[in-house]
């Protein structure tokens, strides 16, 4: 046994030398070949040491700098767009803020929420909104910094001096790729991390809230369930004479009970009512179903529900291996309306911001408006469609939504361009190009 394991050793240790000495003699070859090229273009490699090894020059690496310096104009332009946006998204955060706040106070007075979990949610809920809204800001903060330019004549001296297009450009990049680069991350990483936690905080608020038992003389409604629900008074922590009503379908359920509890059993909020009746009916129709009991359980409320089940929740890499293809396509296409609908709107700041030198500055932002709300509506029902695995969005997606965007940005922009007002003035046009041509 041990002379076959050394002759299988030496077997490999032979192998290899073989290999070690091809590899060496193709190597030699090798460098042999670069050697007789370098000796017949001996004057073309001297060339190129020099280039190389020369010291640079610090003009050259100023020109080839992929981060110039911002000038006096570029910073004057940011600061003014920078303060626009800032104001606008303010605004707008004030609106998500007031309107929220007043839903969830009303939720506080019913007893849905206790006061400590409102100003948790209302941070939850106003940031996801105004991820949502940020492109809307960028637009509407730079179109009002454009405006101000051209109302107070400061483009028209840009254009007298030659660098129109090369500031204009720059100022473009400046804002649209960082723009779309945290937008995209905020909508594909934030958002959903955002939704799931408003949803936790929403179920332990509801888990740990009464659903009225406790507050005895009042009638309560719970808006979800569509109960009203009285309770006469509470001897030893039992609440007594219980009346509850409920409706569902067309019909009502009135429900009286000699006593009830609420207790919460393996995740699942549950109400059990004890010695009563129940009638259910058709308001007008005499014939109503009478029920007694002496216990009747109720199940209120899942403190621990399945979140896959929920694609507005799930992560961009479980959405790209879904099986269910139109429900992952629809979230997936919805996360990247925002990010690519910030490019296609920064376009029509950039027309709408061009207005006349005594005209408001404000004028074009309600066609601003009007095209951002149509843009973001047309997603969702596409959104929507392809959800329901409609065959032509299945297909084309919310992509032919963005393609339109652009087009009218375009028609927009020649419009303003060749100062066109009219159906009129767009015939004569053409007829002018067909004459050139």
């Amino acid at each position: 046994m041990i002379m076959k394991i050394n002759s299988k050793y030496t077997k490999n240790i032979e192998k290899w030398l073989d290999i070690y000495e091809s590899c060496k003699l193709k190597l030699y070859q090798v460098q042999k070949k670069i050697i007789s090229i370098i000796l017949k273009n001996k004057t073309i490699c001297l060339v190129l040491c020099k280039k190389l090894f020369k010291k640079p020059n610090l003009s050259d690496l100023k020109n080839l700098s992929l981060n110039p310096e911002l000038t006096i104009l570029d910073k004057y332009m940011l600061k003014s767009f920078i303060f626009s946006f800032i104001s606008v998204l303010s605004v707008l955060i004030l609106v998500i803020v007031g309107r929220l706040f007043v839903k969830l106070l009303e939720l506080v007075v019913d007893g849905r929420f206790d006061i400590g979990m409102v100003f948790s949610l209302l941070f939850l809920s106003t940031s996801k909104s105004t991820i949502l809204l940020l492109p809307f800001a960028l637009m509407i903060g730079l179109i009002i910094c454009l405006s101000k330019f051209y109302r107070d004549s400061e483009i028209y001296a840009l254009k007298a001096s030659g660098n129109y297009k090369k500031v204009f450009t720059k100022f473009f990049i400046m804002i649209s790729i960082p723009s779309f680069a945290v937008i995209l991350l905020l909508n594909i990483f934030t958002s959903p991390y955002l939704i799931t936690e408003i949803q936790k905080k929403k179920i332990e608020a509801a888990s740990t809230s009464e659903i009225g038992l406790t507050n005895p003389g009042k009638f309560i409604q719970m808006k979800d369930k569509n109960w009203i629900i009285f309770v006469e008074n509470i001897e030893n922590d039992i609440s007594k004479r219980i009346f509850i009503k409920s409706s569902e379908n067309n019909k009502i359920s009135i429900e009286t009970a000699e006593e009830g509890e609420e207790f919460l059993q393996d995740g699942v909020r549950r109400l059990v009512l004890k010695n009563g009746q129940r009638y259910t009916g058709t308001p007008g129709n005499g014939n109503f179903q009478v029920m007694k009991y002496d216990e009747h359980e109720v199940k209120l409320l899942n403190t621990a529900p399945d979140f896959s089940l929920n694609y507005r929740m799930k992560n961009i890499f479980d959405l790209f291996v879904d099986e269910n293809r139109p429900f992952s396509n629809a979230e997936i296409q919805w996360r990247l309306f925002a990010p690519l609908s910030v490019v296609i709107l920064i376009l029509f700041a950039f027309v709408f911001g061009d207005v006349a030198p005594r005209q408001n500055k404000y004028s074009n932002l309600l066609s601003a408006i009007i095209i951002y709300f149509l843009y973001s509506n047309l997603v969702i029902v596409s959104v929507n469609q392809i959800q329901k695995e409609s065959l032509i969005f299945s297909i084309i997606g919310t992509w032919w939504v963005h393609f339109i965007a652009l087009l009218l940005c375009y028609t927009i922009y020649k419009l303003k361009k060749y100062q066109i007002k009219n159906p009129k003035e767009i015939l004569m046009l053409f007829k002018k190009l067909k004459t050139k041509n």
